[in-house]
């Protein structure tokens, strides 16, 4: 274990073996730092946060302070949840849970760039990648694979479906496999697709699933009908039960690809 001089650790936290903390970071009592984790410089960790093993914290990084919730009680017990495997880079921050017994939640193998944000109650799943400036508000779910663009703004509730390819201001849910801009579907995520080693047929029922809710000229309820009379393999039944549940929030529209968007 190799803790800079400098750094201040509770004695009561409980740290795995071969952590290493680096100069004038704080990790608080109830901080649980599994095996073989990296915490740089300026790093404040900070009420429960429980991490798994072989992560890597970039300098300046906030982990488990308060919710930005003019309503958040700051007696509430909650906390954070880290996986193993994650990097997280310099100057992010992740909020803890808003209510009693809540966790923000971060999967494995995760790719934080500088300065993403996780709001309070945000689940990110496993292998996302959140690109530079990237903020998610107050229960955000993030589908396994996804990639958010840099400078992207996700707002409360919304949620990323497993391998999409999300950017911009996003008001709206993004269904699995797509690639969208701020509220808009611009196609299937087909580079992601292919690097996750989704076969061509595979692809072509996801394909398939998006021409009928998109370019069909049926509205959602009479697309999903469809769908269930087509018989549509795993991947075209998640589509379609991601947008069935979409909720108050909504899911993106479609809009053409522009030559400008390539």
């Amino acid at each position: 274990m190799k803790i800079h001089p400098t750094a201040i650790v509770d004695p009561q936290a409980q740290l795995g073996l071969d952590v290493e903390i680096g100069p004038y970071s704080i990790v608080s009592r109830d901080a649980i730092i599994g095996d073989n984790c990296i915490i740089q410089s300026h790093v404040v960790i900070e009420g429960a946060v429980k991490m798994g093993t072989q992560n890597s914290i970039g300098h300046g990084t906030i982990i488990g302070t308060t919710p930005q919730d003019l309503k958040f009680n700051p007696r509430t017990q909650s906390g954070v949840e880290v996986g193993n495997g994650n990097i997280i880079r310099e100057h992010c921050t992740i909020h803890r849970g808003s209510t009693d017994g809540s966790a923000t939640i971060l999967g494995d193998r995760n790719f934080l760039l500088v300065g993403a944000h996780l709001g309070h109650d945000s689940r990110v799943g496993n292998d996302v990648v959140m690109a530079n400036d990237s903020l998610l508000g107050g229960h955000v779910h993030v589908g396994d694979g996804a990639f958010l663009g840099g400078g992207s703004m996700f707002h409360q509730h919304v949620r990323v479906g497993r391998l999409a390819l999300a950017q911009g201001r996003t008001t709206r849910s993004v269904p699995p496999f797509v690639t969208a801009v701020a509220n808009y579907a611009l196609g299937i995520n087909s580079v992601g697709l292919r690097r996750a080693g989704l076969s061509a047929a595979e692809r072509d029922e996801i394909k398939r699933a998006f021409k009928l809710l998109y370019l069909s000229g049926l509205n959602r309820t009479q697309a999903a009908e469809k769908a269930r009379e087509l018989k549509f393999g795993s991947l075209g039944c998640e589509f379609f039960d991601f947008v069935a549940s979409a909720g108050k929030r909504g899911f993106v529209s479609y809009r053409a690809r522009l030559e400008s968007d390539e």
